[in-house]
């Protein structure tokens, strides 16, 4: 069986997904249409950046192809393919042939691929949705999604979501959690908070992909009311870091502050928890307890964007020590977070595929 993971790598999803497949035996290669500023691996870059609009849709035809000789499998990611340009409404161009084909075809939707934004500002009480700046989201693009998801429902073998929220607009849809981080790869280094001295004082990592979706200026102002009190706060916010960077941006830090407004945590998070770091975000309870079969075992330090500031004062003022926590959400990626656990459930959904065709 060949598989290929295109045509983005959201989060690292795809490629650490990818080499779990060929671990357990697989053929799976992840292809970009182009990288982006975070730097993830990948097998194959179309490097569509570059050259006049003829030359990268000879690229990009040639690499469909071939592809289509090579491969069996089609797993494509953040809910998009490669023949698909989102604001020209030009949906998933090749799926009919690849399904004429009879190849297996599995889409794994990741966010605002799929999270429709009316209905989100309308029916959660807190979302990213009611505070996101990006100009050309808007209902027109709801529409888009919905004739995208449609269309995508239609030829798929098997959709997966890694966010709960997902599973509102994408009924049939399988929860998968991010198989971005290996434990195995991610050993910490086994600094303990600093707790010494009689000034309380904490390092805060935060790391948003995009200001406004991940509630930056929530942390910003918690950190900033904390400072005013005389606690010692030293806050990084760093953006589109390189990945290569992560892991030594994350041991610097004692704890993590993930996203406050999505309702579920981001693979920062996981890879926070692999080295043992407690990780605050807002975890939206109806979601979890919806769609996420282990929602009562994420060792999360739950908090919101009202009481964020209270929260690290209250972790930070008693004076706990981080390791049982820390130590916690390590046992939960290894459990629940295992690329090779889920490597298993998509291969199985690929062979599904196999036999249905």
């Amino acid at each position: 069986m060949r598989v290929l993971h295109c045509p983005t790598d959201t989060g690292g999803n795809a490629w650490g997904l990818s080499r779990a497949e060929r671990k357990l035996g697989i053929q799976s290669d992840v292809m970009v249409r182009r990288a982006d500023a975070r730097q993830y691996p990948h097998d194959i870059d179309l490097r569509l950046r570059s050259g006049s609009w003829p030359s990268r849709l000879y690229r990009l035809t040639k690499f469909l192809v071939r592809a289509a000789r090579d491969y069996d499998v089609f797993h494509f990611n953040w809910g998009m393919t490669i023949f698909d340009y989102w604001l020209w409404n030009v949906n998933c161009l090749e799926l009919p042939l690849l399904k004429r084909l009879g190849k297996r075809i599995v889409v794994t939707f990741q966010g605002c691929d799929a999270r429709m934004k009316t209905w989100s500002r309308d029916h959660l009480a807190i979302s990213a949705c009611q505070e996101c700046d990006v100009a050309w989201c808007t209902e027109r693009v709801d529409q888009i999604r919905q004739n995208r998801i449609k269309k995508i429902f239609f030829y798929a073998d098997q959709v997966f979501a890694l966010n709960p929220d997902l599973l509102h607009f994408l009924p049939g849809a399988e929860f998968l959690p991010y198989a971005s981080v290996d434990a195995r790869e991610w050993m910490p280094s086994r600094r303990s908070l600093d707790w010494k001295g009689q000034t309380p004082r904490l390092r805060i990592l935060h790391l948003p992909t995009n200001r406004s979706i991940k509630g930056t200026r929530y942390v910003e102002a918690a950190c900033e009311r904390l400072q005013r009190e005389g606690i010692t706060i030293e806050l990084n916010v760093v953006e589109n870091a390189p990945h290569a960077h992560m892991k030594e941006l994350i041991e610097a830090a004692d704890v993590v502050v993930d996203q406050l407004l999505v309702g579920w945590y981001g693979a920062v998070a996981v890879e926070a928890m692999a080295l043992e770091k407690p990780v605050f975000c807002y975890l939206r309870e109806e979601d979890l307890k919806r769609f996420v079969p282990f929602h009562e075992h994420i060792p999360i330090i739950r908090t919101t964007k009202e009481t964020l500031a209270d929260d690290l004062r209250e972790f930070l003022l008693s004076r706990v020590e981080g390791h049982d926590i820390g130590a916690a959400g390590r046992a939960f990626v290894c459990q629940y977070h295992d690329p090779l656990q889920i490597a298993r459930r998509t291969i199985r959904a690929y062979e599904k595929t196999v036999s249905r065709g």
